[in-house]
């Protein structure tokens, strides 16, 4: 078992089914995913559904209105069968699930449920969010397509907040066309407004290794080369251009807008019921504390620097190619490790994970593509075609829920 749900209502969502079923026959308008069945993670409030966020500080907690995600997911038809087992709040401490390729690895990220559930073939596509890794990751220790939009493009009204400047939604699908038609329905946008196809000829792509080159396994590093050999073997010769200033710092800047902003939201609570907390919750909390607003308050001008400096750096390219993981998915006590995705989520980057072949273990690695703030579009266009050309694992053999 892989244990991908906190909580699933069968009978509810057969229920579900069949009046989709009863709309389609009707001739009713029917939405970008009727009678689709998808995974919420269970940080964003479901009406009359357990909503714990993955923590003893929240057990028994029904929500009496859904989060804006899920209001938009069930005006396009989808179908909410289940919330999926999130890391405790969101964070580092892993819940249950388990890798569907290896059940002694785990999924990674906190969006573990989701990204397990659709990589098993539960379920066609889930919600997850990012705050650091918790979407990228995840998708490339299990295999599935997970995309991160613009930070702020969907919103996390009715979420869980562990930090308000970096919370961003996130999704997880088998394929980017999938992807993309999922992430346009919990926007509530047109498919038009996220998806045109696959790019109709080469885009242009940088590639990048930047400063934690080293913290990658020899698998992952040579997995990384060989995509971008294909790549450009295919489409012409990549760029390797120099990092914006500051950009290699966002890894120690984004923990402490996290350290700082989840200590004034969740460190409360936690200290008001400190043995419903794990300890790395604590530390992490009381690490907040100790933060000045000043320092605080600096790291946030320099973010919104580094964004500027990003856009234009990111902008003549439709994605740069980087690692999204150390390597394959690691045993079930981590989430693993997120820097190679931190620089891009500081900045707010739209970045999406393809599964790229496997590793020495059997397990999956991937490719990380990340395109300048709002060029969500563009960058699915290039990730279609890059889906296209490169290997993909093949299916888990396990498929239990």
């Amino acid at each position: 078992m892989i244990h991908a749900f906190a909580w699933l209502d069968e009978d509810q969502a057969r229920g579900l089914a069949r009046e989709r079923d009863a709309v389609r026959s009707d001739g009713s308008p029917r939405g970008l995913l009727h009678g689709v069945p998808v995974g919420v993670k269970d940080i964003f409030d479901t009406a009359g559904i357990p909503t714990e966020n993955g923590s003893a500080l929240f057990r028994g907690r029904v929500p009496a209105r859904s989060s804006e995600v899920v209001r938009a997911l069930e005006a396009a038809g989808a179908i909410v069968i289940g919330k999926t087992v999130t890391a405790e709040l969101a964070f580092l401490t892993p819940g249950p699930t388990r890798n569907p390729y290896d059940l002694a690895r785990t999924p990674g990220g906190s969006s573990m449920g989701s990204a397990a559930a659709v990589a098993a073939g539960v379920i066609p596509g889930a919600i997850g969010s990012q705050t650091n890794g918790s979407t990228i990751r995840p998708g490339a220790f299990s295999g599935a397509v997970g995309f991160k939009p613009t930070g702020g493009r969907i919103s996390t009204a009715g979420a869980l907040e562990f930090s308000k400047t970096l919370d961003q939604v996130g999704t997880f699908a088998g394929d980017v066309a999938s992807v993309a038609r999922l992430t346009a329905a919990t926007s509530g946008d047109p498919l038009d407004e996220w998806w045109s196809g696959k790019a109709e000829g080469p885009p242009r792509l940088a590639a990048v290794r930047t400063a934690d080159w080293e913290a990658a396994d020899d698998a992952m590093q040579a997995r990384f080369q060989a995509d971008v050999d294909e790549l450009a073997s295919e489409g012409g010769p990549i760029e390797w251009p120099v990092l914006p200033d500051g950009l290699e710092e966002a890894p120690a800047f984004i923990q402490t807008v996290m350290a700082y902003e989840s200590a004034r939201t969740l460190g409360p609570l936690a200290a008001a019921r400190p043995h419903d907390v794990s300890e790395r919750a604590h530390t992490f909390f009381a690490r907040g504390r100790e933060i000045s607003t000043e320092e605080y308050e600096r790291t946030i001008r320099e973010r919104l620097r580094l964004i500027a400096a990003f856009n234009e750096w990111a902008a003549p390219y439709e994605a740069i190619l980087t690692i999204p993981a150390t390597g394959e998915a690691p045993t079930p006590e981590t989430t693993g490790d997120p820097r190679f995705c931190s620089r891009w989520t500081f900045v707010g980057a739209p970045a999406l994970v393809i599964p790229t072949g496997l590793g020495p273990s059997g397990l999956p690695l991937g490719l990380q593509l990340v395109g300048a703030r709002g060029s969500d579009k563009r960058l699915l266009a290039a990730a279609a075609r890059a889906e296209s050309l490169l290997p993909a694992p093949p299916a888990p053999a396990l498929v239990t829920r």
